[in-house]
């Protein structure tokens, strides 16, 4: 029987590195198409129907961001943050952790981001959405941990190929690459083995956990010095 992994969106270059990796794992991948949508149960369902028996894993990023303050986002973006936001990872909850709920085993990886805990001023939508999905993975542990379905929440780094989200209320944006503790940006694929590990019988421990698999970056605080104008600290 083939193992397969879905994907909902291989959007973020780091879940389109994953679904290569596994792929060359021997994994089935898929991702769902872009006309199927995600906060549409019933089309969701329909097409997770032919992979429900072989399916080992689900890896969720999070969508791709509006950018703006909270104070200059439109009615439309609100709703446009909410279906691609919390709505569609509880779409893709309830049909894909149902589905290996009835299989007896699976994981359900959400690919998120530090914006969950770090919000920067610009962006806000996605930093709440991201914070909702962040509350939704641990509710989903609650419910699904006991049937063999294990879910983990991943907030990941700032990498090279995300947008440019500076802002006046956080410097996170400004000299990124100095901002972690190796003094570069995470490489391409840094996450491979993360995902693959979770998809595994043997990460079973962690479920339910919130990885900061940020390469210890919000974490790292170094020598910094005030720029008159600024409300935050620059680098040196």
């Amino acid at each position: 029987m083939n193992k397969t992994v879905i994907f909902t969106s291989t959007a973020m270059a780091e879940a389109a590195d994953a679904a290569a990796f596994l792929a060359s794992r021997e994994c089935q991948v898929v991702t769902v198409p872009g006309e199927v949508c995600l906060w549409d149960e019933d089309a969701l369902r329909a097409f997770a129907a032919p992979y429900a028996a072989s399916l080992l894993g689900v890896v969720h990023p999070a969508p791709e961001r509006i950018l703006g303050s909270v104070e200059s986002v439109t009615e439309e973006q609100w709703v446009q943050a909410t279906n691609e936001g919390p709505l569609a990872a509880w779409c893709v909850t309830k049909v894909f952790c149902g589905i290996m709920k009835e299989n007896g085993r699976g994981s359900m990886i959400y690919l998120n981001s530090i914006h969950a805990e770090k919000p920067v001023g610009n962006g806000a939508l996605f930093s709440m959405g991201c914070g909702a999905v962040q509350m939704l993975q641990m509710e989903a542990n609650q419910d699904y941990a006991e049937f063999g379905v294990n879910t983990y929440f991943i907030q990941k780094g700032i990498s090279s190929t995300d947008p440019e989200s500076q802002s006046p209320v956080s410097g996170v944006y400004f000299g990124t690459d100095l901002r972690y503790p190796q003094r570069k940006m995470p490489e391409p694929g840094y996450l491979n083995d993360l995902i693959a590990y979770l998809l595994t019988p043997e990460a079973a421990p962690l479920s339910g956990a919130d990885l900061r698999a940020d390469a210890g970056m919000t974490m790292f605080y170094v020598h910094r010095r005030k720029v008159e104008g600024r409300p935050y600290y620059d680098l040196y």
